[in-house]
């Protein structure tokens, strides 16, 4: 069984980027008494930049290098979010296939999304190691966490 492990100490192990400017981009609106997502064209082209800044971030404060990063959680925001990230990053299909699989099975359940991929990789084949879990959200907002998973 793999376990996630919380870890203390002085280099930040989470980041959030928030940049009000792009509000308008990704945000709420209500509608007929309903809670909806208006996203935009450049969302997923904002998400890809933003992400790879959070985790750079983390990845520099830790003296760490994306290599080491042995599964990739990301919200999985829509399709066009998961090529952009693909794109930007470098990423092969095998990376983000959790984020893939559970936008297939449920769609885009908003930030929480991430919980679905971390229980997806936790139940599969990923290994244990560093991981990496991120998210994105209205105002525009992305966060991003550094885990280390173990065997136990």
């Amino acid at each position: 069984m793999l376990v996630v492990i919380p870890h203390a100490g002085p280099a930040g192990k989470t980041r959030l980027e928030l940049d009000p400017s792009a509000r308008d981009l990704l945000r709420f609106d209500i509608k007929e008494g309903r809670l909806r997502n208006i996203l935009t064209p450049q969302v997923p082209q904002l998400a890809a930049e933003y992400a790879e800044k959070v985790l750079d971030r983390v990845l520099k404060e830790n003296e760490m290098q994306r290599h080491r990063i042995s599964t990739w959680i990301w919200h999985a925001g829509g399709r066009k979010v998961l090529e952009a990230l693909q794109e930007r990053m470098g990423f092969e299909a095998q990376d983000l296939r959790w984020s893939a699989n559970t936008l297939r099975d449920y769609g885009n359940v908003s930030s929480a999304c991430v919980y679905f991929v971390l229980k997806a990789a936790l139940a599969d084949s990923a290994q244990p190691g560093w991981w990496w879990m991120s998210s994105f959200g209205a105002g525009f907002a992305c966060h991003g966490a550094l885990l280390e998973v173990r065997e136990q």
